[in-house]
């Protein structure tokens, strides 16, 4: 297994607390830290101690523009590993268009992504990322038929940038299909009102097992999208899933008519007595992101890295 090491993760809350309780529990010879240096003073404070002194440092986020952290970690030797997740590749894009990139973070960092669009659009940026996953399951979801008669969608949609996330199409469709109901998880959506009679947006939703439970579909048609962790969790929950890129056990619709149609099919087949749950996406979700699966090759690389990097 070789000496310990400590790991500092960089990126949002949400996915890098996690992700460090995760590594923590199935890997408890090293050390995992988590620091918010996007929104807490004091990590940003901790980050001057605790870099410097780590082995690697994975962000669950990508940046070609100027970060504190991540100076940190070249300055200091330190291997430092970018997971591109989405919205990252468009602002690296930008900033290589405005020729406001820092070349280091091009040249001297190692890249990750999560599926293989993010890796050919990295690729045209002169970014070569392995394909690493990190999002992962350690249980079996009950796969669940919703108890309403009538067809019922889910769409996560962020307060913020809600057109980015789709909401517009979203709602066009609605109106065009009032037979089937909509629910908007994420936002309240003032700013749509008055909102189509079969649509609910329900804002933030802390615990989302019961909002998973009264949907038979999931979508997501954001602009542009990494591996999105909804999807993963609406495979594994049995959903059948429309998502704007190709991916296994899902429906590919990108236009409001693609949409519209596939939608329609599905409250067809819906009607005559037929639904079921998408029990070959859930199966797919437990073997190929299976959290020992996932967390057992993301460590290894982790560990593949430091040995490489030049002391």
């Amino acid at each position: 297994m070789g000496k310990p090491v400590k790991i500092v993760i960089l990126g949002l809350p949400l996915f890098g607390e996690r992700l460090a309780s995760h590594l923590k529990t199935s890997d408890p010879g090293n050390t995992y830290t988590f620091l918010n240096t996007y929104y807490s003073k004091w990590d940003k404070l901790r980050s001057w101690f605790i870099i410097p002194r780590a082995d690697a440092v994975f962000s669950i986020n990508g940046s070609l523009t100027t970060s504190g952290a991540f100076d940190r970690t070249l300055k200091s030797n330190v291997p430092l590993i970018m997971n591109w997740v989405g919205t990252d590749v468009l602002l690296a894009e930008e900033a290589l268009k405005n020729k406001n990139y820092r070349e280091d973070y091009l040249r001297e960092a190692y890249h990750f992504c999560e599926v293989d669009w993010i890796k050919k659009e990295l690729s045209q940026l002169g970014i070569e990322a392995a394909i690493m996953n990190f999002a992962s399951f350690d249980k079996s979801f009950e796969l669940k038929m919703p108890s309403s008669d009538k067809l019922t969608v889910l769409t996560y949609i962020p307060k913020v940038r809600s057109d980015f996330y789709g909401i517009q199409m979203i709602l066009d469709v609605a109106r065009d299909l009032p037979e089937i109901d909509f629910l908007i998880a994420g936002t309240e959506a003032p700013e749509y009102f008055p909102l189509p009679e079969n649509v609910k947006a329900l804002g933030w939703v802390e615990h989302m097992d019961d909002v998973y439970d009264r949907a038979h579909v999931s979508i997501r048609i954001p602009e542009h999208d990494g591996l999105s962790t909804f999807i993963l969790e609406s495979l594994a929950r049995g959903k059948q899933v429309i998502y704007k890129y190709e991916f296994d056990y899902c429906v590919k619709a990108i236009s409001k008519e693609e949409l519209r149609n596939v939608l329609m099919s599905a409250h067809h087949i819906f009607q005559e007595g037929t639904w079921k749950v998408n029990s070959e996406g859930a199966s797919f979700i437990r073997t190929e992101f299976n959290r020992d699966k996932i967390l057992g090759v993301l460590t290894q690389k982790l560990r593949d890295i430091i040995s490489i990097h030049p002391k």
